[in-house]
């Protein structure tokens, strides 16, 4: 970290080292809560403010990044050695809004303002950073000869500069090299680059976008972008060991050898491995130990609730594998519930698992600019189950590619005799060494005591300062409200499985995401045409809409005289949007990753942070949604 030129003190400066750390790790997220702990001790640090908004700028958060580089700005005077890299961070979100742009005036606006932002900061200084993101923004918005001034003068800086040049020194002469079609030399300055900062994903990250950038208008910076190699995500999917009493072998405990070693093999390949997968005995639990002995970083999602999924999941293939459950559970970077419920016999919950934790990798890859992989060990000849990993593979083909595939039908002919010696065990010498755990007995709702859960995404919408609305002008509010909602739902291509309102909130069902997702923002686009203030209410805007993702119950509600959904994924969800803002949609992080795992091109995904739900109903990440 450089000196401390700007005067905050050693424990604000703890305070940033902490955030650039997460930075380095590729893991802007994490970034994000750590400076939401700190800002409140250091409220007008601007070496702190700034490196919120870095963090808050790569996790996507674009207002709340330029809320803060106000407040740093504010906070640093004009003076600071900091100016330049506020203007240019500002600049960089220009930037972001330039990729996003919907139409050729959105995207020419916003290049252009990115380029007045790069420019003011490379005036300061003449620090060569600014001054190749305005060449770069001059080649975007198709002004040509400045872009090749620009990056003419800032080659020959850093090729003259005395002192040795930095990782961004190099990466930013290999830009300039691009722009002036030195491409074999622009290649090697970015290799230089990439040899100096080893393990720091996120200046990687950073460094692949803006090639990713100029790959719109320079077909040759693809050379330079395998200079830099981004950290491999992987999400995984794959059978449980054989129980001791199945009768048709399929993943049996003979092959545990040669499929560890498919996996080390695997694993080896990758580049700094980040993992998302469960738990349960077998391909799971050896994928995570392998991962771990890989120095990997891995994150486990659990279905329910941790005794039950020992029972159902890891005890019914002997005791050992709960201490292997054990052993490697404390060792993981994160360790998600699904939801802290029971089972109760739903195996639909292994389905929502798996979404997510596909989700996730979706979503890290996407931080990291680069594409997740899927890689499965199964049976390719069995029949697949609800939650299982031909599910997996399914969905993944579907929305993001091909999987990397281990078949045990292969692994199994190769390996016959060992697996019929095996397979020849008596079952009572195989079921003494099981132990599995006693069943645990749910009082009141055993799996034949309650309709089966399936998964549904949520919406709940209301409006900010109803409460306080006189009755001289509620119904023409709720005439205004009650005619948007219905039309919405006519409008809308997939009709919801539920509607309903009572005073100023919409309650919503849909299966898919994706129809919640659009459902949504076009619900929130229609209720901003309107003039809510001339209706009565503080604020012009003042609708919020909160989104989750999860099982849930159906059943026929005799007072309505229809089917309801109810369950704890519906208080979740009511519980989100009372403190959504108004003019927003927030989504939990399970809405977000299902939606990830199922195809989300068309929707931008703004983490917020780790946010307290209304009515004391805990802290959970929470996501903005939003159009590209």
């Amino acid at each position: 970290m450089e000196s401390n030129p700007s005067g905050t003190d050693e424990s604000a400066a703890e305070a940033v080292r902490r955030i650039r750390r997460y930075l380095e790790q590729g893991a802007p997220w994490d970034a994000c809560d750590a400076f939401r702990e700190e800002v409140p001790k250091f409220p007008e640090d601007a070496e702190l403010l700034y490196f919120g908004a870095l963090a808050h700028a790569r996790a996507g958060a674009i207002l709340r990044a330029h809320a803060l580089l106000d407040q740093a700005q504010a906070a640093a005077g004009e003076a600071s050695y900091r100016l330049a890299d506020i203007l240019s961070l500002r600049g960089r979100l220009w930037k972001d809004k330039f990729h996003q742009a919907q139409d050729a005036s959105g995207a020419k606006d916003a290049a252009e303002r990115a380029r007045r932002e790069y420019l003011a900061a490379y005036a300061l200084e003449r620090d060569p950073f600014p001054g190749i993101n305005a060449a770069t923004m001059s080649l975007l918005r198709g002004d040509r000869p400045a872009a090749r001034t620009l990056a003419e003068e800032i080659a020959l800086r850093l090729t003259e500069q005395s002192t040795p040049r930095t990782c961004w020194d190099n990466a930013t002469l290999g830009e300039a090299q691009l722009l002036l079609g030195r491409f074999d030399r622009a290649a090697q300055s970015y290799a230089a680059a990439y040899a100096q900062i080893p393990g720091d994903a996120g200046s990687v990250a950073t460094m692949r976008r803006q090639l990713q950038l100029l790959l719109w208008v320079i077909p040759e910076a693809a050379d330079a972008l395998r200079q830099l190699p981004a950290p491999d995500v992987v999400a995984f999917a794959g059978h449980m060991i054989d129980a001791p009493d199945r009768s048709v072998p399929r993943f049996p405990s003979a092959l545990e050898p040669v499929v560890r070693t498919a996996m080390r093999e695997y694993l080896a390949s990758l580049r700094a491995p980040i993992v998302y997968t469960s738990a349960a005995c077998g391909a799971d639990l050896m994928f995570i130990e392998a991962a771990l002995d890989a120095g990997a970083e891995v994150n486990v999602v659990l279905p329910f609730d941790r005794e039950d999924f020992v029972r159902t999941s890891v005890a019914v293939a002997g005791g050992q594998w709960v201490e292997r459950f054990d052993a490697a559970l404390p060792r993981a970077a994160r360790v998600i519930m699904a939801t802290d419920e029971h089972h109760l016999g739903d195996d639909v919950l292994f389905e929502h698992a798996a979404m997510l934790l596909e989700g996730f990798a979706v979503l890290r890859a996407a931080q990291l600019q680069t594409t997740p992989s899927l890689y499965c060990v199964i049976d390719a000849a069995a029949p697949g189950g609800v939650g299982g990993t031909r599910s997996s593979i399914d969905r993944w083909t579907r929305h993001v590619g091909p999987p990397r595939v281990l078949d045990l039908r292969e692994l199994r002919a190769r390996s016959e005799p060992v697996v019929e010696v095996r397979a020849g065990e008596t079952r009572a010498r195989r079921a003494a060494s099981a132990a599995p755990n006693p069943p645990q007995v749910i009082a009141g709702a055993t799996a034949s005591a309650h309709p089966q859960r399936t998964l549904k995404s949520l919406l709940f919408a209301d409006f900010a300062g109803f409460s306080r609305m006189h009755d001289a002008l509620a119904p023409q509010f709720q005439e205004h409200f009650w005619k948007i909602a219905a039309g919405q739902i006519e409008a809308s291509p997939v009709k919801p499985l539920l509607a309903s309102t009572w005073g100023d909130a919409l309650y919503v069902v849909f299966d898919s995401p994706r129809d919640g997702a659009r459902f949504a923002l076009s619900f929130l686009e229609s209720m901003l045409g309107v003039d809510w203030m001339a209706l009565g209410l503080a604020e012009a805007n003042p609708i919020r809409i909160g989104l989750h993702a999860g099982p849930v119950f159906c059943g026929f509600d005799p007072i309505m005289g229809r089917d309801n959904y109810f369950g704890s994924s519906v208080t979740k969800a009511a519980r989100i949007e009372p403190v959504t803002p108004p003019g927003m949609v927030y989504t939990s992080e399970a809405f977000a990753a299902t939606l990830a795992a199922t195809g989300r091109d068309e929707f931008a995904l703004e983490y917020m942070g780790r946010v307290a739900l209304a009515k004391g109903f805990g802290e959970s990440r929470i996501y903005r949604l939003d159009r590209h």
